[in-house]
């Protein structure tokens, strides 16, 4: 006996040791994210929308409107890259997005303009003799040294003036033949032209090939005093006359070049030629203090968000609630923890859109922390312990939320890898995320959970909100109904897949009215869609509409569309013209700005191409197909492929509706809004998938008790609770932003909160309908619905009706089926344990002694 009891005491041991040890695993993880992310500020690298600076995106142009090679992109990126870095930015972005643009964001860059030039100049050098060239007119000029000088311009009544900017001659491939290209460079210098000249020189070193051509060129030119034309991106530098030949490859490029504008070129030479030329699509300058002032609204709504999810949490699950509270804590640290140590890498940068992903990642952190403790509470009214019930309740929970992040992490991964620009950085933010709430969970939640159960949780069953089911559990063992049970307060089931067709035939007129909003009033796209200029200007004082209008029209756009903005409390204007030039852009927005003694970092300029916002919903469809696929895989895999091809028809549902939404409002669609459209995927499928689970268990345990139709009504019933609750702790966050967010953050609420509410509503109205209908045509369980009929049997405190043992219950109660509403014929096969609840054996002891 004494040894029996040592081996039923050895296990228990072994798991405490175990959950100890992960929680010292959990605290050495906290101690060492606290190292890593304090101070945050300095420890996280901000952004380009936070820290100020510039972003551009270039598109490739192949020859002839041939497509860029991925080769080449590559090529591309590397040497732009080595160019960037060449200009001293810290924590610059160069990647590939999409098949033919490179994004270019360098944070805390003053001197944009320089910058323009230096990153996407093409850098084709070449050196030709001027005898070789076919075209006389351009022959007649450089002879002439007509190739190079200061440019003019022509004001409106015909006057010209100087430009203040330097022209060359440009010059067409093909009308000349390359002696030297700039492959042949080995080493660029900066010296100046002469010893008396205030111009630079870039002298270049060739290799011994292009030495070789260049030597033999020159002692051929040398009698004739012939000249070498220096060409760069198809325009002449310069055309020295050859005095002498020159054997060892030293070339000197002039050109009326200023020390920076040697340096550029220096840059660019040693860098390299880049493969394609390129062209801006988008080139935006931020302002810093923009940024900061969107970094704090960020964190006033992350703190919002937090503080309300957590008293929810805790007056609804009371000392549960201090568990769950805990959970999101450890996440959060192990989420500041991670971003920091990528930081560290340069693996991560902090943007208003991750910002936006981290704030709605609470919301999930709360949504596993739910499922756990509902499961639990739900396994203890099932009669177990509280010990056992921490065991099971947390490894079926736990196992749901990880079931739902997965299927989260598809779609998030896919983001990253095939989005582009917000879309790209929120996919990451998600799904960093992820990782955070899955480790929290399996180190932090699950062990003290089950080190507190059979003690703290066992003695204070009222603090720590289970006395409500043991109190279930005993009435059930009494024979007795249960007056109240606390979050069933509807007793009876609610028939929602009873009215599945009704659902059906909303969603689809739903999707009709949508159809004919969009026709009719349109979608309202952003500038990002059409190509132009975008200008905020924030905190502008006393400054009328008109006023602005007028600075505008005196600054050479009369045409633009001005309109008022608040952000942060402060009155600001944003203000779209057609303008897609860059410089001119920026030109304009300072010229007003001077006019009103405005700040030159409180203004933002925008400068768009119309195949920039195209690219990006481009990529983001790729994306979205790609993750459906991969959607649908997984839950084949895990459960059966119906799941997943419902769930994407529902999903479709949510993206339809949001999208008439904005129509209907007439709300402007930008990148922004696309992400947050994308992101809604994942809160969509979080729901659906927990339901899915459910069913899943019930298929197993309830086979040929009930038709189809009445278990999964009983699994969306089951789980009912747990989805306003989530659908609550995710909507709040979201509602902070809404209200105390920046532009950028609202341009997420706004998208996301309509989202969240036809997420949670699709998973009822057209995924479980459209699941059970398609289940219910499967032989197995048409049989079941000739057998019990087509009427979906609605549970009463979970048992099914005809149950005998519920009969029972009622005639205990002075009470009749009839009285409780119950429906549908008798259920004659009994309640297994994991559908309807598990009816004591105790009662029906009970009630055979009294007969005796």
């Amino acid at each position: 006996m004494a040894t029996a009891q040592k081996s039923k005491k050895k296990p228990a041991r072994n798991a405490n040791r175990r959950n100890v040890w992960l929680l010292v695993i959990t605290t050495l993880l906290i101690i060492g994210s606290v190292f890593l992310f304090t101070p945050p500020q300095e420890r996280i690298n901000q952004g380009l929308d936070i820290q100020g600076g510039l972003s551009v995106v270039l598109t490739a142009k192949g020859e002839d409107g041939q497509a860029v090679s991925n080769e080449d992109m590559e090529k591309s990126r590397a040497i732009i890259e080595s160019r960037v870095n060449a200009l001293g930015a810290s924590e610059s972005v160069v990647q590939v997005q999409g098949t033919d643009q490179i994004l270019v964001q360098l944070p805390g860059l003053t001197n944009t303009e320089d910058a323009l030039d230096t990153i996407g100049k093409t850098g084709k050098l070449e050196f030709a003799r001027l005898d070789s060239f076919t075209d006389e007119d351009v022959k007649t000029k450089i002879e002439n040294g007509q190739y190079g000088g200061e440019g003019v311009f022509t004001d409106e009544f015909g006057n010209s003036f100087p430009s203040g900017t330097e022209e060359h001659l440009e010059v067409a491939e093909g009308t000349y033949t390359p002696l030297v290209t700039g492959s042949n460079i080995t080493n660029v210098s900066i010296g100046k032209e002469s010893e008396t000249s205030a111009d630079y020189a870039v002298n270049v070193k060739l290799d011994s090939e292009g030495a070789s051509a260049f030597a033999e060129a020159t002692k051929e030119l040398a009698p004739s005093k012939g000249k070498i034309v220096i060409i760069l991106d198809n325009e002449v530098q310069s055309a020295p006359a050859v005095q002498s030949e020159i054997p060892n490859g030293e070339v000197s490029i002039t050109g009326g070049y200023t020390l920076d504008g040697a340096k550029a070129l220096q840059t660019v030479l040693e860098s390299g030629s880049l493969p394609v030329s390129f062209e801006y699509a988008q080139s935006q300058t931020v302002g810093p203090t923009l940024g900061q002032d969107a970094l704090a609204s960020g964190v006033l709504v992350a703190a919002i968000g937090l503080a309300v999810v957590l008293l929810y949490l805790l007056v609804f699950y009371r000392g549960l609630g201090l568990v769950a509270a805990a959970m999101m804590a450890v996440f959060g640290v192990f989420y500041l923890g991670l971003l920091a140590l990528l930081s560290r890498f340069g693996l991560f940068s902090l943007s208003l859109a991750g910002i936006a992903g981290i704030v709605l990642t609470i919301g999930m952190a709360a949504d596993a922390s739910i499922l756990v403790l509902e499961r639990v509470r739900e396994e203890v009214r099932m009669g177990r312990s509280v010990r056992a019930a921490s065991i099971t309740g947390v490894r079926h929970g736990i196992s749901t939320a990880i079931d739902a992040d997965l299927v989260t992490l598809v779609s998030a991964l896919t983001l990253f890898f095939l989005a582009s620009a917000s879309v790209k950085g929120f996919g990451l933010t998600l799904a960093l995320g992820i990782a955070c709430n899955v480790v929290a969970m399996l180190v932090f939640m699950m062990p003290l959970i089950r080190l507190l159960a059979p003690r703290a949780i066992a003695k204070h069953p009222g603090f720590w909100d289970v006395k409500d089911c043991q109190d279930l559990v005993a009435a059930e063992q009494a024979g007795r109904l249960p007056r109240k049970v606390k979050g069933r307060f509807i007793k009876r089931d609610i028939n929602f897949v009873g009215h599945r067709r009704t659902f059906l035939i909303i969603a689809a007129v739903m999707i009709a009215a949508v159809a004919v909003v969009v026709g009719v009033r349109g979608l309202n796209f952003g500038i990002e869609f059409q190509g132009g200029t975008s200008i905020n200007f924030r905190a502008t004082g006393d400054v009328g509409i008109e006023e602005v209008r007028s600075a505008f029209s005196d600054a050479g756009e009369p045409d633009a569309v001005v309109q008022t903005a608040v952000s942060d409390g402060e009155q600001g204007f944003l203000v779209r013209t057609s303008n897609t030039s860059p410089d001119a852009a920026t030109d304009v927005a300072n010229q007003v700005a001077g006019q009103f003694g405005w700040s030159a970092d409180s203004f933002e300029v925008s400068t768009i191409g119309p195949d920039w916002g195209a690219s990006v919903v481009q990529s983001s469809l790729i994306a979205l197909l790609v993750s459906f696929a991969l959607i649908i895989a997984y839950i084949a895999i895990r459960f059966e492929y119906k799941m997943g091809v419902v769930a994407i028809v529902a999903l479709l549902h949510d993206i339809i509706i949001v999208v008439g939404v904005y129509a209907l409002v007439g709300r402007e669609v930008t990148p922004n809004a696309v992400a947050a459209l994308l992101t809604i995927l994942g809160y969509s499928l979080y729901d659906k998938v927990v339901v899915f689970h459910r069913i899943n268990e019930n298929m197993k345990g309830d086979e040929g008790s009930c038709t189809f139709a009445t278990m999964a009504n009983r699994s969306v019933n089951q789980v009912f609770i747990r989805t306003l609750n989530t659908s609550l702790s995710s909507l709040i966050p979201v509602v902070a932003m809404l209200t105390f967010g920046g532009e950028t953050l609202k341009d997420f609420a706004f998208a996301m909160a309509i989202g969240l509410v036809c997420g949670a509503y699709s998973t009822i109205s057209v995924a479980i309908p459209l699941y059970t209908i398609w289940k219910q045509r499967e032989p197995k369980y048409a049989k079941l619905v000739k057998k019990y009929g087509p009427e979906v049997q609605r549970c009463y405190l979970g048992y099914l009706p005809g149950d005998p043992r519920l009969k029972e219950f009622y005639a205990n109660e002075g009470a009749s089926e009839e009285t409780c509403g119950a429906e549908g014929a008798s259920d004659k096969g009994g309640a297994a344990e994991s559908g309807a609840r598990q009816a004591p054996k105790s009662a029906g002891k009970k009630r055979s002694r009294k007969k005796r």
